[in-house]
C-alpha cells in the first residue's frame, strides 16, 4: 500500500471535519483489521479506487457523530428525517474527501467510484480478499470514527 495515497485520504478527512464542522480529530494507532469479525460502526461511506492503486477506502462512524455533523452543517431538516439526512451527509462528506484526496495525489492516475453509504448495526462490507485491511481509528469530542483502507 502506498502511504502517500493513504495519507491523502486521512488528511482530506481530518480537514473536512475541521473546516466543514469545526470538529478536531486525533488519530490513534492503526491496526490490521480482521474482516471475519463484527464491528461497532453504524454508518460506512465507501469509495472504490481504480487506476495505479486498486481497492477500497471506507469512512466508518456512529449515528451520534453523523447526527452531530448534520446539526453543525446548518442544513434544515425535520427531526423525523434526521437519520436519513445523516446518511446522505456521510455520503456527501465521503465524496468531498475523495475529491480533495485525489487532487492532492498528482503523481498517480486514480479514479474513484461515487460513494456508497451503508447503514445499520454490524453491516457487511465485501472487502477484497487479496489485500490486508488497515484500520486507522480517530477520536473526536463527539465520538470516534475510523478510516479503513484496503488496496494494492
Amino acid at each position: 500500500m502506498d502511504v502517500k495515497v493513504i495519507n491523502a485520504f486521512l488528511t482530506a478527512g481530518i480537514n473536512a471535519f475541521k473546516f466543514m464542522f469545526s470538529i478536531d480529530c486525533t488519530n490513534n494507532e492503526p491496526f490490521l483489521m480482521d474482516i471475519k469479525i463484527g464491528h461497532q460502526w453504524e454508518i460506512s461511506g465507501i469509495l472504490g479506487i481504480t487506476g495505479d492503486c486498486k481497492g477500497v477506502v471506507v469512512f466508518r462512524l456512529h449515528k451520534n457523530l453523523a447526527k452531530k455533523m448534520l446539526e453543525m452543517s446548518g442544513l434544515q431538516y425535520e427531526e423525523a428525517d434526521a437519520e436519513e439526512m445523516s446518511r446522505e451527509l456521510v455520503s456527501e462528506f465521503t465524496n468531498i474527501i475523495s475529491g480533495n484526496a485525489i487532487s492532492a495525489i498528482k503523481d498517480k492516475d486514480l479514479d474513484i467510484s461515487p460513494p456508497l453509504t451503508i447503514a445499520g448495526p454490524n453491516h457487511q462490507i465485501s472487502w477484497p480478499k487479496t489485500y490486508p485491511v488497515i484500520a486507522i481509528p480517530f477520536s473526536t469530542q463527539y465520538g470516534p470514527f475510523e478510516v479503513d483502507v484496503c488496496f494494492k
